[in-house]
């Protein structure tokens, strides 16, 4: 995968030059670790939690985790470091493992000339993050595997992606003679390129700047140029669904209206929905496909993804009317429950892309295949309802990736079937597809619970709870959420960045601690149960108060770790969304909810008034920053707080309830209280529900504005009128 940073800068690199017949230096170790060794008795991973050092642990390469020992032996014995950075799910990284990491004679003079490290990126994403920075700067480009080499006071001179067996030799030689005979070209060369990376998130600032809604228009328009109108998403070689613009995109139609974006978005989900990317027999999405079409993936399944893919389409489904929107972001969440939660509750990282060492065998389908599970009677509709014809779609295998784009017209024709028929013909046999897939070698699951991706899902599944009112959501949100609060919380307030079985990693990061608490607010908001409430909320406030305290920027804005984790190029600052919101952007999102919900006015001005500071970033960057710019419009735009006081459950509170829940309104906050009011311990935590019951005798909606409440109503038309929801 392409990871782009758009800021980016042209060093002058040295040219590594290895003369012809240059000699290879023996090991100054001593050591007996020889590769032999190592791959019997394994190397410094043994020891560790993560799936993907623990793939690696068997290597013959003399791998160290990141940490005291390695770093300081780079420093005792003056080597380079070299460092690889990768994820468990990731295919390239598989390969790079296979063809270059396994054989001998590339550990061999690896385990001689450099003190290498792996780094899972998902345990360590401020690492990633900085020297991923670092690789773009010097080769315009990157990706996973993560191939940096580094001095031993960890600044990078020279960095890649995947190398083959050959190339890569070829280059470490390279920089062997290189470290040996230029060190001071090095030296210098990776001190300018560490100054750079340091400076970066001082450099984005422009100091104060009001807010204005030319900012999102900007942004908005640049979507428009880029959009691919005829396949849907943005015009790119290989798709991505990138779920934070499409939000941003859909609560910016919400908000001013405009027919050629609601069209942008309804296209662009049809054709996720519609294509390959999206597993029609198991469920969820994968992670991209290799073509502009939607049709062949990388067939890796994230949390992240899926996660907010499923509250991308409930979302959608609600706002446009969409009723197969909402199907499908259902079904992805019982892909997740099914499929991907742990024994504990919580949910895991990723299932691999590779099944039984081929990527995507797990997946593919022939048209003989379909036709022995439905008959001659329903399989030869079934198969070309599902795209799987006989030349196949997948790498001239005579296999295909199913699809979900036949013709209905063509269909009825040939087979008398319509639309609904049709996709009835799936529903019949999904589970006999499933049932005969679940007999081929199933890729790896990576059991590591991340705590913000935990937190995505938890979003989600408090929405499908409030869209389809199925409790199986919402207790698998809880449940989720719980796991979070009691294994990753630690007394001193901190998160943990992840857990595997028994075992915790890495420090909680600054996406971590904010989708957390947007995700304890999630559940808090659709949730009638009076102790949850009040514990959630406690919870997320004290979360985001250890975030204020821990990551906050003199100068703006948020780093993205604590002072407490060694940073090797300075703390580095999340300020463009990816895969996932950018952890900046995610923190203004919490502010703003819990200023919103509680009524506590300061942090709100504290998101508004660092934003103004990343104005000019915003307008450089564009969509880039889209979860930064939604917070915008949530800044300039009413944001209400709804709180219905009734009897859960009973007459007019249902009523009022789920006449909110229909709506789903991206401006506005729900709290549900008892008819009498909040307990003391809620008012503290909330002050802006003092004062707030049910009023002559029936269940009653308060509409108010930080603070400023409109008339008390009873029916749900005159709680829609408020919030600017004509009925």
């Amino acid at each position: 995968m392409t990871k782009l940073v758009p800021a980016s800068v042209i060093l002058s690199l040295f040219i590594l030059v290895s003369p012809a017949g240059c000699t290879m230096r023996t090991s100054d170790s001593g050591s007996p670790r020889t590769p032999a060794f190592i791959r019997e008795h394994g190397n410094h991973l043994t020891g560790e939690a993560s799936l993907y050092l623990q793939q690696h642990a068997h290597n013959p390469v003399d791998w160290y985790p990141w940490g005291d020992e390695a770093l300081a032996r780079a420093r005792e014995l003056d080597r380079p470091v070299f460092l690889s950075i990768g994820y468990s799910s990731c295919h390239w990284c598989h390969v790079m493992e296979e063809e270059v990491f396994a054989h001998d004679e590339v550990a061999a003079y690896l385990n001689d000339h450099f003190i290498c490290i792996k780094v899972d990126r998902e345990e360590r994403p401020d690492l990633d993050t900085v020297y991923m920075n670092a690789v773009q700067a010097m080769t315009g480009r990157g990706g996973w595997p993560m191939s940096t080499f580094l001095t031993p006071d960890l600044e990078p001179f020279y960095g890649g992606t995947y190398f083959p067996r050959a190339q890569f030799m070829d280059l470490v030689e390279q920089i062997v003679a290189a470290y040996r005979d230029r060190r001071e070209d090095i030296d210098q060369q990776a001190a300018q390129l560490a100054a750079h990376i340091a400076a970066q998130p001082v450099a984005m600032l422009n100091g104060d700047e009001s807010l204005d809604e030319a900012l999102i228009t900007a942004a908005v328009d640049g979507a428009k140029e880029r959009f691919d109108t005829r396949r849907g998403g943005f015009l790119q070689n290989q798709k991505f669904p990138t779920p934070v613009k499409w939000r941003f995109l859909l609560h910016r139609w919400r908000r001013a209206g405009d027919d050629e974006l609601r069209d942008m978005i309804a296209r662009t989900l049809e054709a996720m929905q519609g294509g390959g990317i999206h597993d029609l027999v198991g469920g969820g999405f994968h992670r991209y496909t290799v073509d502009p079409d939607w049709t062949v993936p990388h067939f890796e399944k994230m949390l992240y993804d899926n996660g907010q893919l499923a509250g991308l389409f409930l979302e959608a489904g609600v706002a446009l009317s969409r009723p197969d929107f909402i199907a499908t972001g259902s079904d992805v969440l019982d892909f997740l429950l099914r499929e991907m939660r742990t024994a504990g509750g919580a949910f895991c990282a990723s299932f691999d892309a590779d099944s039984g060492g081929e990527e995507g065998s797990y997946y593919v389908w022939s048209r003989d295949d379909i036709l022995e599970v439905a008959g001659q009677d329903d399989g030869p509709a079934l198969a070309e309802l599902m795209g799987v014809a006989e030349h196949g779609n997948f790498e001239n295998s005579g296999k295909s990736v199913p699809t979900w784009r036949a013709d209905p017209v063509l269909m009825a024709d040939r087979y008398g079937l319509t639309p609904a028929t049709a996709g009835a013909l799936l529903t019949k046999y999904r589970v006999v597809l499933r049932r005969e897939r679940d007999r081929r070698t199933a890729p790896g699951l990576d059991t590591k619970v991340v705590s913000a991706w935990n937190a995505l899902t938890i979003s989600a599944l408090a929405q499908g709870y409030a869209v389809t009112g199925h409790t199986r959501y919402l207790e698998g949100a809880v449940k989720a959420a719980d796991f979070l609060l009691s294994r990753h919380l630690r007394p001193d307030g901190s998160l943990r960045r992840t857990s595997d079985g028994d075992r915790t990693a890495g420090e909680g990061i600054l996406d971590d601690y904010a989708l957390l608490v947007s995700a304890l607010l999630d559940v808090y908001q659709v949730s009638e149960d009076p102790d949850l409430q009040v514990r959630y909320l406690g919870a997320a406030r004290a979360l985001l108060d250890f975030a204020r305290h821990e990551f906050q920027r003199a100068e703006g804005g948020y780093f993205m770790s604590r002072d407490q984790v060694r940073a090797p190029l300075g703390r580095p600052v999340d300020t463009f969304d990816n895969v996932t919101p950018s952890g900046l952007s995610a923190m203004h999102h919490a502010l703003l909810a819990m200023s919103a919900l509680t009524g506590e006015t300061g942090y709100r001005e504290e998101s508004r008034e660092d934003l103004g500071r990343w104005a000019e970033l915003m307008r450089r960057a564009g969509i880039e920053t889209a979860w930064m710019l939604d917070a915008v419009g949530k800044t300039l735009s009413p944001l209400y707080e709804v709180v219905i006081a009734g009897e859960p459950g009973h007459g007019d509170a249902v009523t009022l309830r789920q006449a909110y829940l229909d709506r789903l309104p991206d401006s506005a906050v729900l709290t549900m209280i008892p008819a009498d009011g909040p307990t003391a311990p809620w008012l503290k935590l909330a002050p802006a529900l003092a004062g707030k019951t049910v009023a002559d005798g029936h269940a009653t909606a308060y509409v108010c504005e930080f603070g400023a409440c409109q008339r008390p109503v009873h029916t749900a038309p005159e709680m829609l009128q408020q919030l600017g929801l004509v009925p």
